[in-house]
Parts: structure tokens; C-alpha cells; sequence
């Protein structure tokens, strides 16, 4: 099954399936591969040892250049295939290549497990290397230099915790079990793995990758087969030394593996004291191997549940932290901020790039474009997006970019959008407004943990859901849950951004809901033939760094001023013209009414001409309880009579009765 669709040929040795040596009965058999025609021994010799390293079944004191086979009157087995051994040693290296996008967090999660196996030496460094030459393109040497250098700060940090076991320790301590059963092995397992290895009610299973907590049962899956890997090499080499020390006291290793009462009468105190060795690694291999079935395996992890249970809070909970692929940031100091990634801050996001100076022009002269060389809303936008990356609601608020088509909006926030990574979600548009009937709730449970929530593009003349975006843009726990898992709360962390041509309606008129909305104006004419196809994408190739590094000083910037940011004039215009776009009762009293003291009008016929007057303008009709609660809080008192109920302070305009 190994070598799939590679040709090759099999003959049977005259040992196969006999005791040879000091070896016990097992399959002995030559395989042939067809090659190249090959006239230098170096070269064959090379062949195998690579055939060797991917098989390791082959018998490893058989890789010279050649060999003398002596004849078997076995028939031969042909397998017909595609495929030289050349060409599958090929394919193999090309699968094992680490490609661009998994680099870093490869090598990062590489280096945590070397160093907590071997401890920070030479041979846990060389070993780190050798996985580095998988990576293509390669990573750059500072690169890996950090990623090393982190690893070995995690290092000590594990060394110097209590009950510390030391890797030459670590397989005769923690490998076997205290009792040969589910929960038996799944401490073993949390022993070996609790660092990397996390659970929540609300996510099921997380593992570290090295760079951050990644929610998947697969990884926690190939934590255990890991795991019963290291477990079955301990249980081999413990019942091959048992087995030596048994052939030292006169014991034949066969007779030993038989075993049988007859055996066990014949031996010794001496004897029978190693004999019971053997016989218990023999019974912890057995075990291993029953744990590398899916089922008792499965058994294994769900009895680990409990060891290794956190709460859903605790999950990505200091908002000053900002993870990214080298490492952490406190968003306090900045730039200056730098930590390695510790897996005990439960980080479970991390950018797409690393903060630097790379394309730090390309950016500038792209904020110059996209807002129109206004140095003043350059730098508030800059406070606006630092505020985005910190995870704690300090602004209750939701950011509107608006602005007609072809003016940079959409690429500004969608760059912004690809740097933060898994730190960045969306919701969808319609979720925000009042024509929205489905559960959104999945979608709320998406949000979990995210820094900036992107919602984009409504549909001319939308009404704003604004009991949504007031729970979207507060402070209070949000109540959601994902499918298929147990419902949950969260504090939010996000920053919602709402970027559209067309501005949503907006029904209430009271200054809570008003100081929620936050227009930012996009004047820009971005337009000719000759520009950058898919310009977002270029600004994220070529200046990714450069705007993560302007995001982390935006940052560092809003929280030294106290998240106090003083708004540019053209963005109080911006706010300040939407709001009265939008006093649906103050355009009507402008159009339709007269008012004075001595005013009064039938609150029917005030009603009756406020839905005409939608009707024909096409607006919203809101109910009467609404338009009169609207009219109370705009000042209008009310009266009742004996023959009717009153309105003061305003009268219906001639011209619009007649």
C-alpha cells in the first residue's frame, strides 16, 4: 500500500518466516525496483538509503551498493505500476514540502514539540533545520532564528514549572498508563500534551499549532496517533531490553515470547522476576496497540475531555494581546511590545502577516489617495482602526464607510480586513436590518473572540435593525451558538465597519441609537485604465507588513490618549448630515405642518396626512404608537377633550390639505 503505483518485484527469501540468527520468525523477502540505468555505486547506494529513510521496514544494514542474494525457489510476486522509485522518491519529497501560507506555523509548532521532547540542545536544533529544508520557498534565516528563538524561551518557561519531567524521564514515567483503560490512557495522553491540547463546551477541540490554538478534532486526533507513535517505540524497545536481560539469564528469547506454564515452572527467582518485566511491557505494546483503533482511540480522547476542559472565556481573553505568525504583541507599547508566543495565553487568532517596514510607502501614498491628502482623517482613521485590533469594546459604536463607487472604501477596509487574518470576520449585511427573519445566531457565535467585523453593501433604501446594532456595538455578553453545539456567551471584543454606497434608513431618533453610528466619507474619483488589477490584493502582497505595523501604532496611539479621538469636521458633517437625512418626523412637520404655540391639530387627521405623506414620498409608515411616542419626544404635548384628542403646537399647512 506504501508504494501505490510504483512497479516492482518480489521474491521471498529462504529465511522467510524462520528463526534466523538471534531474530525470531518473521517475513523476510527482496524487493526489486526497476531504475535508470545507474553505473555509479554512489549513486545506487544513494537510491536506497532514500527508499530506506521513507520505508524504514527495509533492513538498514542492507543499503550498500550491492548485494549477493543467494537463490529461492519462490515464485516471484510482479507489481505493475507507472511509477519508478525515482520518480515516487520525487513525489514524496514534493508532498512533504511545507508550501508558502503554513510555513511559519509549521515550523513554530516543530520547534515547541522538539524542544519539550529533547530540550534545548544541539540535536533538537539540527532536527529543526532538517524540517526547515522543507519548506518552500524557504524561510528566510532571521525568520527562523525567531521562531527557534521563541521556541527556546518556551522551553525554559516548561522547564522551570513544578512536577517538570525531563525527556530522558519523560517515556518511563509518562508513557505508560497506571491502569490499562480509557481514562488510563487519556492521562497519559493529557501528560504528554496539555500544552497543546485544550478543550471548551463551546469549540470541542483546540491544538496548538505552535502559533496559535487551532479549533479541529483532526489536529487533536493526530496528537493522539503522535502520542500511541511514541508510546508503541517505548513499548518495542522496553520488550526488546526485557528480552535481552531474559537472554543474559540463560532464557531463549522464543521459549520467553511462547511463554506456557511448562516455561514459566522451569525458570528461576531471578528468572521469573525478569520474565514478569517482560511480560508487562509486552502487555503495555498490546495495549498501545489496541489504542491505535479509531474506536478505542476515539474511547481515549473523550475520556480526556474533562482533563484538559477550559472555560469559553478564557479564550483569547487579554484584549491587549495581538498575536501574529512572529509572535505577540502588547498592544500598549506598540511596535516595542514584542513577545513570544506563549501557548498559555489561549490565543486562538493570529494576523496574516507579520508587522514591518515593507511597502511602508506604498501604503502612504495609498492612504493619500483614499482620503483625498486629509492628513487630519488620515490620523483619525488611523485611531479608528487601532481601536479595531483592540480586543475590548472601548468605542459603542458601528463605523459607516460611505461613499459613491470607484472611491477606495471597499479596498481600504478589505486590506485591512486580509492583514488581521482570523482576527477579521464578517457578518452579513442584511443581518443588520429590520427585513432580516432568519436565525442569526450561528452567525453571532462567528464573532467569538474576532476584532473587526466587516459587513458589506446594503441594498438601496434599507432600514436599520438598530436593537441588532446595539447589541452588536455594547458591551453586554452576547447570547449565540454555533451548530450543532451547546449554546454560550461572550463578551464582545469586535469593532463592526458597515461599508456601503447606499447609507441604511434609520428609524430612531434618540441620541443613544445616533451615538452607535459613525460616518467616515470616502470623496475620493479613484479612476483610469492603467490601474493595478485587483489593487487589494497588491497592497496586501506588498505592503502587508507596513499596514499591520501602522494598525499596532494606531493602536498603541488610541489607548495612550485613553480612547478619547477627536473627530474631524468632515466627519461630524458626514454624521450630522445622515442624522437629519434621516428625522423622518422633522422632515414631515417641515413639509406638512406649521407650528405655534397656539397650534393644535386632531392627533387622527395629524396621523392620517403623516401616512399619506409617506405613501406618496414612499417611506416607511410607522405605526401610531411609534409617531405619537416620536412626537412626545420631540416636545409636542398632548390634550384630550371631550370630543377629541389633540396635538399642540402644530397645525396641518393649508397648501398640503388642499
Amino acid at each position: 500500500n506504501s508504494l501505490g503505483d510504483v512497479a516492482f518485484a518480489v521474491t521471498y527469501s529462504r529465511h522467510h518466516m524462520l528463526a534466523k540468527g538471534n531474530k525470531s520468525a518473521r517475513p523476510r523477502f527482496h524487493v526489486f525496483f526497476p531504475t535508470a540505468l545507474c553505473n555509479d555505486a554512489n549513486s545506487h547506494k544513494a537510491i536506497k538509503q532514500k527508499i530506506h529513510k521513507e520505508l524504514p521496514f527495509f533492513d538498514g544494514n542492507a543499503l550498500d551498493a550491492s548485494r549477493f542474494l543467494f537463490g529461492c525457489p519462490s515464485d516471484v510476486f510482479l507489481h505493475e505500476g507507472s511509477l519508478s522509485i525515482e520518480d515516487w522518491l520525487t513525489l514524496m519529497k514534493s508532498n512533504r514540502n511545507i508550501p508558502q501560507g503554513q510555513r511559519n506555523s509549521t515550523m513554530s509548532r516543530m520547534a515547541g514539540k522538539l524542544v519539550k521532547r529533547f530540550g534545548v540542545t544541539e540535536e533538537s536544533y539540527q532536527k529543526f533545520l532538517e524540517k526547515a529544508a522543507e519548506c518552500e520557498p524557504p524561510l528566510p534565516d532571521e525568520e527562523l532564528e525567531t521562531i527557534w528563538h521563541s521556541a527556546c524561551k518556551f522551553g525554559k518557561k516548561v522547564t522551570s514549572q513544578e512536577g517538570y519531567i525531563s525527556p530522558e524521564a519523560y517515556g518511563k514515567q509518562s508513557l505508560i498508563p497506571d491502569d490499562f483503560s480509557d481514562v488510563g490512557e487519556a492521562r497519559t495522553f493529557v501528560e504528554g500534551f496539555s500544552d497543546e491540547v485544550a478543550f471548551t463546551i463551546a469549540t470541542d477541540y483546540l491544538r496548538y499549532n505552535g502559533t496559535y490554538w487551532e479549533e479541529s478534532e483532526h489536529a487533536v486526533t493526530l496528537a493522539m496517533i503522535e502520542h500511541t507513535d511514541i508510546q508503541l517505540a517505548e513499548a518495542e524497545k522496553q520488550v526488546e531490553a526485557s528480552l535481552l536481560k531474559l537472554e543474559s539469564l540463560g532464557v531463549a528469547r522464543d521459549a520467553a515470547i511462547n511463554g506456557g506454564k511448562k516455561f514459566r515452572d522451569s525458570l528461576d527467582e531471578e528468572q521469573i522476576a525478569a520474565y514478569k518485566e517482560y511480560q508487562y511491557y509486552a502487555t503495555f505494546k498490546a495495549f498501545v496497540m489496541k489504542y491505535r483503533h479509531v474506536r478505542s482511540m476515539t474511547n481515549a480522547l473523550d475520556a480526556a475531555k474533562p482533563l484538559v476542559l477550559h472555560n469559553p472565556e478564557a479564550l483569547d481573553s487579554n484584549p491587549m494581546l495581538l498575536n501574529t505568525p512572529g509572535g505577540t504583541y502588547y498592544l500598549p507599547e506598540g511596535l516595542n511590545g514584542w513577545k513570544p508566543t506563549d501557548p498559555a495565553d489561549l490565543l486562538t487568532k493570529v494576523t496574516a502577516v507579520v508587522p514591518s517596514d515593507a511597502g511602508k510607502d506604498l501604503w502612504g501614498d495609498a492612504l493619500q489617495v483614499f482620503f483625498c491628502g486629509d492628513q487630519s482623517l488620515i490620523d483619525y482613521v488611523q485611531m479608528i482602526c487601532g481601536l479595531c485590533i483592540v480586543g475590548k469594546v472601548y468605542l459603542e459604536a458601528m463605523i459607516i464607510a460611505y461613499g459613491d463607487g470607484r472611491n477606495g472604501k471597499s479596498t481600504f477596509w478589505n486590506v485591512i480586513y486580509k492583514v488581521l487574518g482570523s482576527y477579521s470576520g464578517n457578518i452579513s449585511a442584511d443581518a443588520l436590518t429590520v427585513n432580516c427573519k432568519r436565525n442569526v445566531k450561528p452567525e453571532m457565535a462567528e464573532l467569538k473572540g474576532k476584532r473587526m467585523i466587516i459587513a458589506a453593501e446594503l441594498q438601496e433604501g434599507m432600514r436599520l435593525n438598530t436593537s441588532v446594532v446595539k447589541q452588536l456595538c455594547s458591551t453586554d455578553p452576547i447570547f449565540a451558538e454555533k451548530k450543532f453545539k451547546a449554546p454560550f456567551h461572550f463578551e464582545p471584543s469586535h469593532t463592526l465597519v458597515l461599508y456601503t454606497n447606499h447609507l441604511p434608513k434609520v428609524g430612531a431618533s434618540d441620541d443613544g441609537t445616533w451615538r452607535r453610528l459613525i460616518v467616515i466619507p470616502f470623496h475620493a474619483k479613484i479612476q483610469g485604465s492603467k490601474d493595478i488589477k485587483n489593487y487589494t490584493q497588491h497592497l496586501v502582497d506588498n505592503a502587508g507588513g507596513a499596514v499591520l505595523s501602522w494598525l499596532i501604532e494606531g493602536a498603541r496611539k488610541v489607548i495612550a490618549a485613553n480612547y478619547q479621538i477627536n473627530r474631524p469636521q468632515c466627519v461630524l458633517d458626514a454624521i450630522g448630515a445622515y442624522r437629519e437625512g434621516n428625522d423622518w418626523l422633522g422632515n414631515f412637520i417641515n413639509e406638512c405642518c406649521e407650528g405655534d404655540k397656539s397650534y393644535q391639530e386632531k392627533s387622527g387627521e395629524l396621523y392620517r396626512h403623516y401616512r399619506e405623506y409617506c405613501l406618496e414620498n414612499g417611506e416607511f409608515v410607522r405605526s401610531t404608537s411609534d409617531f405619537y411616542s416620536a412626537l412626545e419626544q420631540a416636545g409636542y404635548k398632548k390634550k384630550r377633550t371631550a370630543s377629541a384628542r389633540l396635538i399642540l403646537g402644530l397645525q396641518i399647512k393649508f397648501d398640503f390639505l388642499d
